[in-house]
């Protein structure tokens, strides 16, 4: 017994005549004919009383009909739902971040992803926090991955992922490298070397230094942690990074000196209040909360 032999036994119980269901299914009659007999030998039943013009239902057939109405009307509504997922399983997803993909392992929690759901295509863009933003609000990204000392409202719904804390980042062989944990107020005298990569970090940067009782001497400002870290390297200036960032680069010359007064930064999933997130990047969302849970 199968689903197309109960909506055979179905129409042809609508229409009282083998010919006229044959033309409604746009199949022969020699076929329709065959399958409602194989119906009838499984079930071991004749279902219709057969004259030389008509079938008319027999007590049996009306038994039987409300069960194949049943059938084929859960047979749709599983067809129905399985069929959301095919299209939350075949999309394309279009992913914002600030550059800490590798640092937080983000990339390895994309590639997951894209081997569980081979049919999700993933398009990535690692730019500042500013610019992740504007991407966003501008309907041009799905989600975004930012620290949420870069959102300046409540426009957003926050998924935290990973949590981290600022250091100060020395030389191996400067003076303060020993002082653990420090108090920040005593980098007063040192030159300052900061990553622009928008206002997020950089303004976080800025208020732990007035929170100290100082504003910090610039020295450089650059876009990318390695040039930051070769310079601290070189002995000619200090930084104030993350401290999970910092250890992804395992540089032999520098230390990481943890803050007396802990300033903490969290990297988060967000997407705008009120946005309706499509079948791929709801999926995509709970897949990464349930990475970074693990």
């Amino acid at each position: 017994m199968d689903i197309e032999q109960l909506k055979y036994f179905l129409t042809v119980s609508r229409y009282h005549n083998m010919t006229l269901a044959a033309d409604h299914l746009y199949i022969s009659q020699s076929s329709l004919s065959k399958h409602i007999l194989q119906l009838e030998d499984e079930i071991g039943l004749k279902l219709f009383d057969r004259n030389e013009r008509t079938l008319r239902l027999n007590s049996a057939g009306h038994e039987f009909i409300s069960f194949a109405e049943e059938i084929i009307a859960k047979h749709s509504a599983i067809m129905s739902k399985m069929q959301q997922y095919r299209r939350t399983y075949d999309g394309h997803l279009i992913l914002g971040s600030i550059p800490i993909m590798s640092q937080y392992d983000i990339h390895r929690a994309i590639a997951a992803f894209a081997k569980e759901y081979p049919d999700i295509t993933i398009q990535t863009y690692e730019e500042n926090g500013d610019h992740i933003l504007k991407m966003l609000a501008d309907e041009q990204l799905d989600l975004a991955i930012v620290r949420t000392a870069t959102l300046s409202s409540n426009a957003y719904k926050v998924i935290p992922l990973a949590d981290d804390e600022m250091v100060l980042v020395t030389n191996k062989t400067h003076p303060l490298a020993t002082k653990k944990p420090l108090p920040l107020k005593e980098a007063v005298n040192e030159s300052f070397i900061l990553l622009d990569s928008g206002k997020g970090l950089y303004d976080l940067c800025l208020s732990a230094c007035a929170k100290a009782g100082f504003s910090p001497s610039i020295r450089y400002q650059h876009t990318r942690i390695e040039t930051i870290i070769g310079f601290v390297a070189e002995n000619i200036g200090v930084s104030l990074l993350m401290k999970k960032v910092i250890s992804f680069f395992q540089h032999p010359d520098i230390v990481c000196i943890e803050l007396q007064e802990p300033i903490k930064s969290t990297v988060a999933l967000v997407f705008p209040h009120g946005k309706k997130l499509s079948p791929s990047a709801n999926l995509f969302r709970n897949f990464l909360i349930n990475w970074f849970k693990k």
